[in-house]
């Protein structure tokens, strides 16, 4: 696990570094190891192999070693997390930071609690877990400190509280990070730098901060890291308006099956929109981002989307689709290929793709990426 630990260091192989993990995680040895398993896993999900993880732990969990159980637990939860299943995450992770055995994973589970908690915009409940959890005596230990810090500095910018954000932000950038270096809120330890200094009024730090963070990402060639660093990106440079970036980072979230993101990315980009007067535009990608919210259970986010909905004075457009299209497009929903769908409705290929192309015009969406996350119209009657 060394050698994948020291890839994921260098950051510029992403695929050398997952195959490294797979192989410690095929060893016999790896799977009775608690620290060699959490580190397999943690530096599987960061490389994206968000399928590799998930089978992984079915066989984990199949094998029912109660002295793993809540290592394993602590691990789905953290999957689950980065699939978009917040409600899960948080469930198990609530738990877990309070009766997880032994006390080890119980001291992981408290950032990854907070983790959940912050992309669930849920900061006031992470104050309290820091209360009740003895943050101060956590930050003793020094190999989770750079993991613990960056969650707090995250859970500050949550919160509005700037300058205590850069501050944890600025020692969290300082410290070595080997041990937790699998972790994204400690992989993006630079972007938070930045928002958290742009934040606090200090652009000589917020831009650097920002560049080293896209350039991190291009490295690592992540659709989903190279999306956060263009956000931060445009946050920190940008001018407020509907941007180039932001819709690059929209498309590039999307290829990274990160919907935690995409609810973000796409309130952004729509809050813009609607300021610069394109209510259609705007209503679209807001509706787009409550579709991303809803379904990973971030109510606070739809809130927001709910009021500058109800603030907009012209109606919405009724998409409706006919009963062909409704179905094609529920079929394309549940990961139907082209082929597979024309199979099914006895129809040509040629015939589903003009059909399809119909449901992507009506409903302002690009393609079959964007139609995962979309609410269907009922059929036009």
């Amino acid at each position: 696990m060394t050698t994948a630990l020291a890839l994921l260091m260098q950051g510029n192989d992403r695929l050398a570094t997952a195959a490294q993990a797979e192989m410690v995680l095929a060893d016999e040895v790896c799977l009775r190891h608690a620290g060699c398993l959490w580190h397999g896993v943690t530096i599987l999900l960061r490389t994206g192999e968000f399928e590799s993880v998930d089978a992984h732990l079915w066989k984990l969990e199949s094998r029912r070693d109660d002295g793993l159980a809540d290592l394993v637990a602590l691990m789905r939860a953290e999957h689950a997390q980065y699939v978009g299943d917040l409600m899960g995450a948080r469930e198990a992770l609530e738990r877990l930071a309070t009766t997880a055995s032994p006390p080890t994973v119980r001291e992981l589970a408290v950032p990854c609690y907070l983790e959940v908690l912050v992309a669930a915009n849920e900061p006031d409940i992470g104050d309290q877990v820091l209360r009740d959890h003895d943050f101060g005596r956590l930050m003793r230990r020094q190999a989770l400190r750079p993991f613990l810090l960056a969650v707090r500095g995250y859970l500050h910018l949550a919160a509005g509280r700037a300058d205590e954000a850069l501050k944890d932000a600025l020692e969290c950038s300082r410290l070595p990070v080997t041990e937790v270096a699998a972790h994204f809120t400690v992989a993006h330890r630079r972007g938070l730098l930045a928002l958290a200094a742009a934040a606090a009024g200090r652009p000589d730090i917020a831009g650097p901060a920002a560049a080293r963070e896209y350039e991190a990402a291009t490295a690592w060639r992540s659709h989903s890291h190279i999306a956060w660093a263009l956000y931060v990106l445009e946050m920190v440079e940008g001018e407020g308006r509907p941007s180039d970036r932001l819709r690059d980072a929209i498309d590039l979230m999307e290829l990274g099956r990160s919907p935690v993101g995409l609810a973000a990315l796409c309130f952004e980009q729509g809050r813009r929109f609607l300021e610069a007067g394109q209510e259609q535009a705007g209503r679209a990608l807001l509706l787009r981002a409550d579709g991303a919210a809803r379904r990973i259970g971030d109510k606070a986010l739809s809130g927001k989307i709910e009021n500058l909905l109800c603030a907009l004075t012209s109606p919405a457009p009724q998409a409706s689709l006919t009963a062909q299209e409704l179905k094609i497009a529920e079929l394309a929903q549940n990961g139907y290929t082209n082929k597979q769908i024309a199979e099914r409705l006895v129809l040509t290929v040629r015939t589903i793709e003009f059909h399809l192309s119909n449901v992507y015009r009506k409903l302002g969406i690009s393609g079959r990426r964007a139609l995962a996350n979309e609410v269907l119209p009922p059929p036009q009657s």
